[in-house]
C-alpha cells in the first residue's frame, strides 16, 4: 500500500544547551530598468539599465548601445577591434531630444552590441576585488563570495540605516515615512506589500523579526555630483567609499548609542544601510551606483564594529526588493543566484536572490536560501520512503513551507522540492505548479554551460524542457513547473530528466503529479536505494551526514560549519583546499552537532582532525552524545575515540536511535580544536 506523507508547517526543536545556528555578499540585478543619467552639461537622459554593481549593459528605449566618452558624454557604442571595449561611435546620446543627424547616424549602428563574454567576467572580477578585496582574500574557497554570516534561526535582528543628503540635494522623503517603511508592520506606502519588516517576518515564518534604527540625516561635505562622479574609472567606487567614510567618522564622534544592535562574533554589525538622497547620475557601476562594500577600518562605535554595508539611494519612490536582497547577503550570507556577465538568468523570477518581475512584492527566497541556509524550515527526505510512496506538498503564499529533499552519496549535490501557487508574495511569479530544484553547492550561477564542470549552483527545472533561463531566452514563463495535463513526471528518461550532473542517475523517479493547487501531490516511483558513484567501503553501512543541519558551540569567523558534513575527504589534517571547521581562540570545552529532520539508528563516526600547526590542534579528549527526546545521554560502550591526524578516526557504540548527535571536545592547553569531515553512520 502506497504511503501519503504530508508535513504541515509546524517545526521541532531540541531543546537544552544548544542554540541552532544557520552559518555559511553582493548586488542586486537589474534587467532593462529605467534610470535618468546625467550628462556633462547637466541635462538628463532617459536609459535602460541592465546588470548589477559590477558591470552594466545600459542601452536607449530603442536598444542601442551606450557608453560615456573620454569627455564623460553620453554616445551611442560600438566595439572596438578585438571587441573587449565599447568606444563612442562619435554621437551624443539626446534622449526624448534626439533629433535630425542623431537619428540618422544611430541607424547606421546595431542594436545590442555587446563585448565579449570573456571581457565582461573579467570586468566583473576587477570590480569584486575592488569592492570586496580584503573580504574575498580572508574567506574561505566556498564560491559564496564573502566572510559566511552567522545568525540565528530566530529572533530579533536589529540593523542599522544611516540617511545622508548633500548641500545640494535634499531627500523627497521624510525620515518619518522612510522609518515606516522599514519597520511598520501592514505597512501598504508606495504600492509596497508591506515594509522590510513584514517581509523578513513572512518569509520565515514569524522566525524573524528584523527592524532597523534610523540615524539622519547626515550632511555630506560636498555637492552630489562630487561623489556621483561621472568622470570616474568604472568600477572604482572610490568616491563613495568617502562618502562612507564620511558618514561613519560623523557617527562616531556624534556619539549614538549603538550597542543593541545585532552584531557577529567579533563584534560587527551584521545589516548596515546608508540610504542617500537623490538617484544614481553616473550609471556604469561607478559614482553612486547601489552597491555593497566594505569598510576596511575597524574602528568602534558606541561599541560595534562596521565592516559589511550597502549604499543605495531613496530617490522620490521606495520599492521592497533592492533592500531585502543585500540584507539577505548581509544578515544570511545568501549567494547571488543570477548570473554576473548577463549571458543567462539564473533562478529568474523565482528567487529574492535573482532578478524581480515586481520590486513592490519580490519573491521570498528560494528554498535552497531560506531552509538550507537559514535552515527556517528544514527540508524533508525523501529517502526514506520506498517506492510507491505518495508525498503532499502544501504551498504557503509567503514562501513559509517546507521542501522534500532527494539526496545521494555526495551531501553537496540534491534535489528539492516544494508547490509554489500564484498569491501572496508569489503573485507575480510566471507560473505555478510543482517546482523542482537541483542544487549543488560546488555550482555557480554565472556559469551557465550545464555540463558536470561547469554548472548553476540552484538551477530551478524548467518542465518544458527549453532551459530559457540558461539559455537566456527569458527570466520565467508559463511551462516552468510541473503539474497534471502538462508535465507529470520527472524522472532519468524525461527532459529534463533527474540525473547527477555527473550524469549518474539519482534515483528520484517522480511521476503522477497532481494539478496545480494549495496541495499537490506526488509519487516517488522508484526505489529509494538510488545509485552511488562513489560507495562506501563497507556498504552495509551509511554515512547520513550528510542529511544533518551543522552547528557548533563557536565557529570562527573565516572557517565554515558546513566543512563537517561537506562530503569531501581531506588529503591530510593541515587539507585547506576546501571549507574548514575550527574554534580558534576558543579552549576548553566546544562542541559540534548535528540534527536531523526525524529518528535514525546511529551506530558510529568517522571524525578527521583539522590541525594546523598555528593553534588548532587535536583534543586532549572527547565524548558522544545523542539526544534521547527529553535530555542529552554519553553513547555506550564508545570503541575508538582516537586523535590521530591525516586520517579518519573511527568510533562505534551500542546503537541509538536519535535526532541528533553531538560531540563534546576538551582542548589541548591553549590550543582551539577544529575537524575537516564528520561523518555518522546508520546501519
Amino acid at each position: 500500500m502506497r504511503r501519503k506523507i504530508k508535513y504541515l508547517a509546524t517545526g521541532f526543536t531540541v531543546a537544552a544547551m544548544f542554540t541552532i545556528m544557520s552559518s555559511s555578499v553582493l548586488a542586486a540585478p537589474y534587467v532593462n530598468k529605467q534610470f535618468e543619467l546625467v550628462q556633462p552639461d547637466g541635462s538628463k537622459v532617459l536609459v535602460n539599465a541592465t546588470g548589477d554593481e559590477y558591470f552594466q549593459q545600459i542601452e536607449t528605449p530603442e536598444g542601442y548601445t551606450l557608453c560615456r566618452d573620454e569627455n564623460g558624454w553620453i554616445c551611442y557604442a560600438k566595439l572596438n577591434e578585438d571587441e573587449t571595449e565599447y568606444v563612442s561611435a562619435g554621437i551624443v546620446y539626446k534622449g526624448n531630444n534626439s533629433r535630425g543627424s542623431e537619428d540618422q547616424g544611430r541607424n547606421n549602428l546595431e542594436k545590442h552590441v555587446k563585448i565579449k563574454k570573456e571581457a565582461i567576467e573579467d570586468k566583473v572580477d576587477e570590480v569584486r576585488k575592488r569592492l570586496h578585496g580584503t573580504d574575498l582574500k580572508n574567506a574561505p574557497e566556498s564560491g559564496r563570495g564573502l566572510l559566511d554570516s552567522k545568525i540565528k534561526v530566530s529572533g530579533d535582528v536589529k540593523g542599522l540605516t544611516v540617511l545622508v543628503d548633500f548641500p545640494d540635494v535634499k531627500s523627497d522623503i521624510e525620515q518619518s515615512e522612510i522609518d515606516r517603511f522599514f519597520n511598520e508592520t501592514g505597512y501598504t506606502g508606495f504600492h509596497n506589500n508591506g515594509s522590510i519588516k513584514d517581509y523578513y517576518y513572512d518569509v520565515s515564518g514569524g522566525k524573524v523579526t528584523y527592524t532597523n534604527t534610523l540615524i539622519g540625516f547626515y550632511t555630506a561635505r560636498h555637492p552630489k555630483s562630487y561623489y556621483d562622479d561621472i568622470y570616474e574609472q568604472t568600477g572604482s567606487y572610490a568616491k563613495s567609499d568617502e562618502l562612507a567614510e564620511e558618514t561613519f567618522q560623523w557617527l562616531k564622534s556624534s556619539g549614538f548609542n549603538l550597542s543593541s544592535l545585532t552584531t557577529d562574533s567579533r563584534g560587527y554589525l551584521k545589516a548596515v544601510n546608508l540610504l542617500y538622497a537623490g538617484t544614481p547620475d553616473a550609471g556604469w557601476a561607478k559614482g553612486l551606483w547601489p552597491h555593497q562594500s566594505w569598510y576596511p577600518k575597524s574602528d568602534y562605535i558606541s561599541g560595534v564594529k562596521i565592516q559589511k554595508y550597502e549604499m543605495s539611494n531613496i530617490g522620490s519612490d521606495m520599492s521592497l526588493y533592492t533592500i531585502c536582497h543585500e540584507s539577505g547577503h548581509m544578515i544570511y550570507g545568501y549567494p547571488d543566484l543570477y548570473d554576473y556577465d548577463g549571458d543567462s538568468q539564473g533562478t529568474g523570477a523565482y528567487s529574492l536572490m535573482s532578478t524581480v518581475l515586481n520590486d513592490k512584492n519580490p519573491v521570498p527566497p528560494d528554498p535552497y536560501c531560506r531552509n538550507i541556509i537559514s535552515r527556517w524550515n528544514l527540508p524533508m527526505s525523501m529517502n526514506e520512503y520506498g517506492a510507491g510512496t505518495k508525498f503532499a506538498a502544501v504551498a504557503d503564499g509567503n514562501g513559509n513551507s517546507y521542501t522534500y529533499k532527494w539526496s545521494g552519496s555526495q551531501s553537496n549535490e540534491y534535489f528539492l522540492i516544494e508547490n509554489i501557487q500564484r498569491n501572496g508574495r508569489y503573485a507575480d511569479v510566471p507560473d505555478a505548479g510543482l517546482a523542482i530544484w537541483h542544487v549543488d553547492e560546488k555550482g555557480n550561477n554565472s556559469k551557465n554551460e550545464m555540463t558536470s564542470g561547469s554548472h548553476y549552483l540552484v538551477s530551478l527545472e524548467q518542465a518544458d524542457g527549453k532551459f530559457d533561463l540558461e539559455r537566456n531566452v527569458n527570466g520565467g514563463n508559463r511551462g516552468d513547473l510541473f503539474r497534471a495535463g502538462y508535465r507529470d513526471s520527472f524522472t532519468s528518461a524525461t527532459t529534463p530528466d533527474s540525473k547527477w550532473w555527473n550524469e549518474w542517475e539519482s534515483g528520484l523517479e517522480l511521476s503522477q503529479i497532481s494539478n496545480p493547487g494549495t496541495e499537490m501531490t506526488f509519487v516517488q516511483s522508484a526505489s529509494s536505494q538510488n545509485p552511488d558513484p562513489d560507495p562506501d567501503p563497507e556498504p552495509e553501512f551509511k554515512n547520513i551526514a550528510g542529511q544533518a543541519a551543522a552547528t557548533a558551540s563557536y565557529v570562527s569567523d573565516w572557517e565554515n560549519i558546513s566543512a563537517l558534513n561537506d562530503g569531501i575527504d581531506p588529503a591530510d589534517s593541515n587539507d585547506r583546499s576546501g571549507a574548514v571547521y575550527g574554534n580558534w581562540p576558543k579552549t576548553g570545552s566546544q562542541w559540534v552537532q548535528y540534527t536531523f529532520n526525524e529518528n535514525h539508528t546511529i551506530t558510529g563516526c568517522d571524525l578527521y582532525w583539522f590541525k594546523d600547526g598555528q593553534g588548532i590542534d587535536v583534543p586532549a579528549s572527547y565524548h558522544i552524545y545523542y539526544w534521547d527526546g527529553s535530555a542529552w545521554q554519553e553513547v555506550q560502550n564508545p570503541k575508538g575515540l582516537g586523535t590521530k591526524i591525516n586520517q579518519y578516526n573511527t568510533t562505534t557504540f551500542t546503537p541509538v536511535n536519535t535526532m541528533a548527535v553531538s560531540i563534546v571536545m576538551d582542548s589541548k592547553g591553549t590550543s582551539s580544536t577544529g575537524i575537516l569531515e564528520w561523518k555518522v553512520y546508520e546501519k
